[in-house]
Protein backbone atom coordinates (compact mmCIF):
# COMPACT_ATOMS: atom_id res chain seq x y z
CA UNK A 1 0.00 0.00 0.00
CA UNK A 2 1.21 3.66 -0.66
CA UNK A 3 2.02 5.61 2.33
CA UNK A 4 -0.29 7.93 0.94
CA UNK A 5 -3.31 6.08 0.58
CA UNK A 6 -3.07 5.24 4.67
CA UNK A 7 -5.44 8.50 5.33
CA UNK A 8 -8.37 6.97 3.37
CA UNK A 9 -7.91 3.47 4.96
CA UNK A 10 -7.77 5.13 8.65
CA UNK A 11 -11.45 7.27 7.78
CA UNK A 12 -12.93 4.37 6.02
CA UNK A 13 -14.58 1.80 8.29
CA UNK A 14 -12.29 -2.02 7.71
CA UNK A 15 -15.77 -3.61 6.56
CA UNK A 16 -15.67 -1.94 3.59
CA UNK A 17 -11.83 -1.32 2.71
CA UNK A 18 -12.42 -4.06 -0.41
CA UNK A 19 -15.20 -0.88 -1.87
CA UNK A 20 -12.28 1.69 -1.30
CA UNK A 21 -9.63 -0.52 -2.81
CA UNK A 22 -12.29 -0.91 -6.32
CA UNK A 23 -12.87 2.64 -6.21
CA UNK A 24 -9.19 4.02 -5.52
CA UNK A 25 -8.51 1.10 -8.67
CA UNK A 26 -10.91 2.99 -10.99
CA UNK A 27 -9.77 6.64 -10.20
CA UNK A 28 -5.92 5.46 -10.99
CA UNK A 29 -7.45 3.98 -14.05
CA UNK A 30 -9.28 7.20 -14.89
CA UNK A 31 -6.39 9.37 -13.90
CA UNK A 32 -3.95 7.36 -16.43
CA UNK A 33 -6.23 7.62 -19.16
CA UNK A 34 -7.44 11.40 -18.97
CA UNK A 35 -4.07 12.66 -17.36
CA UNK A 36 -6.31 14.82 -14.96
CA UNK A 37 -5.86 15.22 -11.54
CA UNK A 38 -8.73 15.68 -9.48
CA UNK A 39 -9.67 16.59 -5.65
CA UNK A 40 -11.27 13.67 -3.89
CA UNK A 41 -13.99 13.55 -0.87
CA UNK A 42 -13.74 9.88 0.51
CA UNK A 43 -16.67 8.65 3.08
CA UNK A 44 -16.76 6.00 5.48
CA UNK A 45 -17.95 3.48 3.41
CA UNK A 46 -15.45 3.81 0.73
CA UNK A 47 -17.12 5.88 -1.83
CA UNK A 48 -15.32 8.34 -3.75
CA UNK A 49 -16.47 11.01 -5.31
CA UNK A 50 -14.65 14.54 -6.89
CA UNK A 51 -15.08 18.06 -5.52
CA UNK A 52 -12.76 19.54 -8.36
CA UNK A 53 -11.16 18.41 -11.20
CA UNK A 54 -8.40 20.08 -13.16
CA UNK A 55 -8.22 21.26 -16.54
CA UNK A 56 -7.13 18.51 -19.26
CA UNK A 57 -4.00 18.92 -20.37
CA UNK A 58 -2.92 19.95 -23.63
CA UNK A 59 -2.55 17.79 -26.55
CA UNK A 60 1.40 17.25 -27.82
CA UNK A 61 0.92 17.17 -31.20
CA UNK A 62 0.48 21.17 -31.24
CA UNK A 63 3.55 21.59 -33.55
CA UNK A 64 4.91 19.26 -35.46
CA UNK A 65 8.08 19.66 -37.79
CA UNK A 66 8.74 18.22 -40.83
CA UNK A 67 11.90 18.88 -41.89
CA UNK A 68 12.54 20.25 -45.66
CA UNK A 69 13.26 17.23 -48.68
CA UNK A 70 15.69 19.98 -50.26
CA UNK A 71 18.35 21.71 -47.71
CA UNK A 72 17.89 25.49 -48.39
CA UNK A 73 21.52 25.87 -49.35
CA UNK A 74 21.08 23.50 -52.01
CA UNK A 75 17.88 25.68 -53.51
CA UNK A 76 17.27 29.24 -52.59
CA UNK A 77 14.19 29.84 -54.06
CA UNK A 78 12.75 27.14 -51.69
CA UNK A 79 12.86 29.28 -48.68
CA UNK A 80 10.81 32.04 -49.73
CA UNK A 81 8.16 33.54 -52.03
CA UNK A 82 9.83 36.29 -53.44
CA UNK A 83 10.88 34.97 -56.66
CA UNK A 84 7.31 33.82 -57.58
CA UNK A 85 6.09 37.22 -56.83
CA UNK A 86 8.55 38.87 -58.74
CA UNK A 87 7.52 36.32 -61.79
CA UNK A 88 3.86 36.92 -60.95
CA UNK A 89 4.57 40.63 -60.96
CA UNK A 90 6.76 40.68 -64.36
CA UNK A 91 3.58 39.20 -66.17
CA UNK A 92 1.62 41.81 -65.01
CA UNK A 93 3.44 44.90 -65.04
CA UNK A 94 4.86 46.11 -68.63
CA UNK A 95 7.23 48.80 -68.99
CA UNK A 96 6.08 51.95 -71.38
CA UNK A 97 8.53 53.51 -73.04
CA UNK A 98 6.64 56.01 -75.16
CA UNK A 99 5.08 57.32 -71.60
CA UNK A 100 7.87 57.04 -68.95
CA UNK A 101 6.24 55.23 -66.14
CA UNK A 102 5.13 51.97 -65.18
CA UNK A 103 1.54 50.64 -66.79
CA UNK A 104 0.00 48.40 -64.00
CA UNK A 105 -2.79 46.68 -65.88
CA UNK A 106 -5.16 47.09 -62.46
CA UNK A 107 -4.30 50.61 -61.97
CA UNK A 108 -3.76 53.54 -63.30
CA UNK A 109 -0.81 54.45 -64.89
CA UNK A 110 2.19 55.54 -62.19
CA UNK A 111 4.69 58.29 -63.62
CA UNK A 112 8.06 58.87 -62.10
CA UNK A 113 8.59 62.63 -63.58
CA UNK A 114 8.24 65.34 -60.65
CA UNK A 115 6.60 67.83 -62.87
CA UNK A 116 3.51 65.39 -63.32
CA UNK A 117 1.06 64.38 -60.60
CA UNK A 118 1.73 60.94 -59.45
CA UNK A 119 -1.18 59.01 -59.33
CA UNK A 120 -1.00 55.51 -57.29
CA UNK A 121 -2.78 52.59 -56.58
CA UNK A 122 -6.42 53.36 -54.66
Amino acid sequence: MHPQLRIYFDFVWPLFWPWLVWNLLRVARWHTETGRDALMAVDRFGNIRFVRMSDPPPPDDLYTYEAPRVPRWERPALCSDVLDAVRVMSALVRHDPLKSGIVIYSHDIVRISPVQNVRGPP
